[in-house]
């Protein structure tokens, strides 16, 4: 996680280790964060260029993971999945279409 004392938990991490806790791209966190989905806690920056950064407070991170669990419903034999229609071949798909009746004109024609 971040740079803590031994045996203190983190509070808050960075994009990267926010990312690793959500199971996803650091770049998500980014757009998550810039839609307002994620919450974000701006800390001031501590180098040469003094810019804040951005580090994500666990207990957020937690809660955004809990609201956004969905447990998934389980089809029991009341409610079998429908069965998947089959795949149209091109040859039939054409055949259908309007573009085979310009074909068979075009045919005509010759």
């Amino acid at each position: 996680m971040s740079k803590q004392a031994s045996g203190v938990p983190a509070l808050l991490v960075n994009r990267t280790n926010a990312a690793a806790m959500l199971g996803v791209e650091a770049v998500t966190v980014d757009r998550w964060t810039a839609i307002g989905a994620l919450p974000v806690v701006t800390v001031p920056g501590t180098g040469r260029a003094g810019r804040p950064r951005n580090m994500y407070a666990v207990a957020d991170l937690k809660r955004f993971i809990e609201e956004h669990t969905t447990i998934r419903q389980q089809h029991g034999p009341d409610s079998a999945p429908r069965p998947r229609r089959r795949a149209v071949s091109a040859a039939a798909d054409l055949q259908n279409s309007s573009a085979a009746a310009v074909l068979a004109m075009g045919k005509a024609v010759k």
